[in-house]
């Protein structure tokens, strides 16, 4: 058993799958750098890890669920940071956008794309992750089953459930 997991570079392995591991990552934690040192720690526990799958098929599902796993565990440690340093959180949100040379159809669509962007934020991690993984990394149901370790069916359900919860959020500010 051991053999065939010898014979697989990791080292490749980890740089064929940080494409969507970073789509993935990046859809559960909003600050850009916090999901960079996550990526390095899924990269390093997947090198590190003595039971590492033998079938090159399982590596993909084997990387997400080591994902979520230092997505939660970063969750967790920021939470307890947060209670610790109570009233620091949101220090660096302000307008930057407050001194626009040309207002009228830039504004009209960073407003949108703020709407846009802040729905998406407001959904469950599991919808914004497939939602983004579908649309951004552009991924047809196969390869969302296949790397998410799901079936085909559960991936329809949960686009379908995503899109709907999307647009109820949209709807809000389209109505």
């Amino acid at each position: 058993m051991e053999e065939k997991s010898d014979q697989i570079d990791w080292g490749i392995a980890i740089d064929r799958h940080r494409r969507w591991l970073s789509t993935v990552v990046h859809s559960r934690l909003a600050d850009h750098q916090a999901a960079e040192d996550v990526l390095q720690e899924v990269a390093l526990a997947a090198i590190t890890q003595r039971s590492r799958p033998d079938d090159p098929t399982k590596i993909a599902p084997w990387l997400y669920r080591i994902a979520l796993r230092k997505v939660i565990n970063h969750h967790r440690s920021t939470g307890r940071r947060k209670k610790l340093l109570a009233g620091a959180a949101d220090a660096g949100k302000g307008s930057e956008f407050s001194e626009s040379p040309c207002p009228g159809e830039w504004l009209l669509k960073m407003e949108s794309d703020s709407e846009v962007a802040t729905a998406i934020q407001k959904l469950s991690s599991q919808d914004r992750q497939i939602l983004l993984l579908k649309y951004t990394e552009g991924w047809g149901y196969q390869e969302l089953a296949e790397h998410l370790g799901i079936s085909i069916k559960t991936v329809e359900y949960r686009l379908l459930k995503a899109r709907k919860a999307l647009r109820a959020k949209l709807s809000t500010y389209y109505s």
